[in-house]
């Protein structure tokens, strides 16, 4: 049974797990930028959609490599299967509860969002062998 949380502490449950051994996706990749999310997410069943952290890297040519910039929210469709590159809804440079704030443009008060049950959810990850 999934552990259900409120958004607004959803967070800091993340920030006290080990995810380190889970892999990120490929958000979107350009010539000059990358944008890598966490491939755990945090479902809201209530809409529908899901969040994940994420980083904006931007192309370095010294370095020939895509380095980390700014972290992100994404805010992508709730789906079973995987998702492909490209498929998200938005973004911004802020926490999930704020960047939530501001996808639904005032449809939700903060307070409400706050409250919004939640589960992490875990990727099926398949045992290499």
């Amino acid at each position: 049974m999934e552990k259900a949380y409120r958004l607004g502490e959803v967070e800091e449950a993340v920030s006290e797990m080990e995810l380190y051994d889970v892999p990120d996706d490929v958000m979107e990749s350009d010539e000059d930028y990358q944008i890598i999310i966490s491939g755990w997410q945090v479902y809201i069943p209530e809409l529908g959609i899901a969040l994940h952290e994420g980083v904006f890297c931007n192309y370095d040519e010294e370095e020939q490599a895509y380095l980390p910039d700014f972290s992100v929210t994404v805010i992508k469709e709730a789906a079973e299967e995987e998702t492909k590159e490209g498929e998200w809804l938005y973004y911004e440079q802020d926490g999930f509860v704020i960047t939530l704030a501001n996808y639904l443009h005032g449809k939700m008060d903060i307070s409400r969002i706050e409250q919004l049950s939640c589960f992490i959810r875990m990727p099926d990850i398949e045992p290499e062998t």
